[in-house]
């Protein structure tokens, strides 16, 4: 199949007709019928029929679809990298972090780089830590702030901090600044979905526990997980440095037995052009992290 044969292929897919497939493509309709009756003409099968107006894709052309979808997915990234590209990579510093990071670790670590660096312009945005990873291994950001270790062949990965999962709760009566996880076991706990890196982490201790966590209400970023503890859903397993932003006065944080690592890395792109402000942000959010980190274990 040449690459115009695969385009209309996916636009009427998309579109059902092949009046908006050639919408979709910017050309004629006749030149969008004459491309589909090439494929199939080249194909040798049929990949739709017409059924009341409408086209109905074959058993071939749905297999077909299936690898056509996967390569514009692959295109739309050579187009994001390329826009990526044409930008102006000193004109600002371009940040990805994750939504719970932006509570007090990223206002501490800019406070410290406007220090230094004044007049420099800045763009924050917010994404899952997966997401962080694609967008700076296609250069969308020069940094990335992000949970969890990304290995990648276009990312450069360093370690940040390392923290800990902890429990956010109401107040126990008993003088204690530990809580174990066999003692959550029965009670409504807010925690990451398993399939996220950091709640498979807590999952899988849980499990080696012989722990299984009853009911509870499970999220995608920690940030939820507080705000659901706050409003009194129950104890919350979140890191602590998201539990740095909890303001409810009732609510204490203990720390979890067994401990549960949590690393925070920051993610370059791998052949990246030397850039100083990015460098010295990066050393920023290390020292916020350590401050932080330093100053919660001392409550």
């Amino acid at each position: 199949m040449r690459l115009r044969h695969i385009e209309t292929l996916h636009a009427v897919m998309v579109t059902g007709t092949i009046s908006g497939a050639a919408r979709l493509l910017n050309v004629t309709q006749p030149a969008a019928t004459q491309a589909l009756q090439h494929a199939e003409l080249q194909l040798g099968y049929k990949l739709f029929r017409r059924v009341k107006n409408r086209l109905v894709p074959t058993q071939e052309a749905l297999s077909l679809y299936g690898e056509v979808d996967k390569l514009f997915v692959q295109l739309e990234s050579v187009r994001r990298l390329a826009g990526s590209l044409a930008s102006d990579p000193g004109s600002e510093l371009r940040i990805l972090i994750a939504p719970s990071l932006t509570g007090h670790l990223l206002p501490m670590a800019l406070q410290r780089f406007r220090r230094r660096y004044k007049q420099t312009p800045i763009s924050v945005r917010t994404e899952h830590s997966r997401d962080i990873a694609q967008a700076i291994a296609l250069r969308e950001a020069d940094v990335g702030i992000a949970y969890g270790s990304h290995p990648h062949p276009a990312l450069n990965e360093s370690p940040v901090a390392v923290g800990r999962l902890v429990c956010v709760r109401e107040r126990i009566k008993a003088q204690r600044a530990t809580i174990t996880l066999a003692e959550l076991a029965d009670q409504p706990v807010i925690r990451l979905h398993h399939k996220d890196p950091l709640g498979f982490v807590l999952a899988d201790a849980a499990s080696r526990l012989g722990i299984t966590f009853k009911g509870g209400i499970t999220v995608q970023t920690y940030q939820s997980a507080l705000s659901l503890a706050e409003y009194g859903f129950g104890p919350a397993l979140i890191d602590e440095f998201t539990a740095a932003n909890h303001r409810e006065q009732r609510l204490h944080r203990y720390a979890l037995d067994p401990e549960i690592p949590v690393h925070l890395v920051a993610l370059r792109p791998q052949t990246g052009i030397a850039h100083a402000a990015c460098d010295y942000f990066v050393e920023c959010v290390k020292e916020a992290a350590a401050a932080l980190l330093a100053a919660r274990r001392t409550v």
